[in-house]
């Protein structure tokens, strides 16, 4: 695959409303994680946004899109957009009568076409990759000439749906996230939005480098990973491959890293099949929880963010490194040993993706 170039990088979580604020959490390893005021699930905590007010009778995905688009550069002409969420406006069901059977992903792609005036769109929801799948699509698009820009957003949302339906698969952890943690029960849920602006041609002013991307499918269980690890490792091993690169090139890795007890194990696995000398990983759902849809599009926001620092921030909520993860995972910055980062994200259904990026 062709190098592309990132034009433009935004993210808001509950990290911070931009990148550069969220840093200061990650580096800090605050968790910034409360109860949410708008709506109620068992006082469960959650990665909710900060001064997120959306108008009355507005959805809080349109609330949060407005805000992300509201500082995108002026977008060349016929830019392609790619929107990547898991349930769109949802609370627009929650609140809908019980007749109404709303498209909530279809409404959100209206709204983010609207407000980005781009009328060739496509949805992408794979799960808690579609992030990072909508991103990989986006590159394939620009090295087959398919179009000259591509504008990636990634949004979900916090809902009592959402946490209500981690909760019943007993995913939901009774404490906080802790991530790659020897005693971790659980993720928390967050809600996010990330945006990229991609080009091949154009790197007037690029931020970074994707290099390489990729796709595959445990195809082993609708919502538990292969905890072989065998899978993902194999697809981490075709992405280096395709860049011609080694395990020991890549400077540091940001990992999915939920925090729940098998996709930890699974990832860890797998990254100790491919890596023989441990490289620097975080996952930054220990500051931002799971944002689904955004995780993809704002590891690779936040990415771009520590190669300024020149270090990995330390794993928010470790304590105890899980079995097999001692080298990888710190409770301190982590030096970057290269400016290239590998990215990881998987789903249910057993979908995983993996997405190479070096700094300029």
């Amino acid at each position: 695959m062709n190098t592309i170039h990132i034009l433009h990088a935004d993210g808001i979580s509950a990290a911070g409303n931009t990148p550069h604020d969220a840093a200061k959490t990650f580096y800090d390893a605050v968790q910034p994680f409360r109860v949410p005021s708008h709506f109620n699930y068992k006082d469960l905590k959650l990665g909710v946004i900060n001064g997120l007010t959306p108008e009355q009778g507005q959805s809080r995905a349109f609330a949060l899109i407005q805000q992300l688009c509201s500082r995108l550069p002026a977008l060349p002409p016929n830019t392609r957009l790619y929107l990547a969420t898991t349930v769109g406006a949802i609370d627009i069901l929650e609140q809908a009568a019980a007749d109404e059977k709303p498209d909530c992903t279809g409404l959100l792609l209206q709204e983010a076409k609207r407000l980005t005036h781009c009328q060739d769109a496509i949805l992408v929801a794979a799960a808690c990759a579609s992030g990072q799948t909508a991103t990989s699509m986006a590159m394939r698009a620009l090295s087959l000439k398919h179009c000259k820009y591509a504008l990636v957003i990634g949004i979900d949302i916090t809902s009592e749906f959402v946490t209500g339906g981690f909760a019943s698969l007993r995913a939901y952890s009774k404490t906080i996230a802790h991530p790659y943690d020897a005693n971790r029960d659980g993720l928390l849920l967050g809600e996010g939005a990330g945006a990229l602006l991609l080009s091949q041609d154009d790197d007037s002013q690029s931020l970074g480098e994707l290099i390489s991307a990729f796709e595959s499918c445990d195809a082993s269980h609708i919502t538990a990973p292969d905890l072989t690890g065998e899978t993902l490792a194999a697809l981490i091993n075709r992405t280096l491959d395709d860049a011609q690169l080694t395990p020991n090139d890549i400077g540091c890795i940001i990992g999915h890293g939920t925090g729940t007890v098998f996709n930890d194990a699974s990832e860890i696995a797998a990254l100790n099949r491919v890596f023989a000398t441990p490289r620097p990983l975080i996952s930054i759902k220990g500051n931002t929880g799971h944002t689904l849809g955004a995780t993809g599009v704002l590891q690779i926001v936040y990415a771009l963010q520590f190669m300024k620092y020149g270090q990995l921030p330390p794993q928010a909520g470790l304590t105890t490194p899980a079995e097999g993860a001692e080298g990888f995972v710190s409770t301190k910055p982590q030096p970057l040993q290269s400016n290239l980062v590998l990215s990881l994200n998987v789903g249910f259904g057993g979908l995983n993706s993996t997405i190479l990026l070096q700094s300029k």
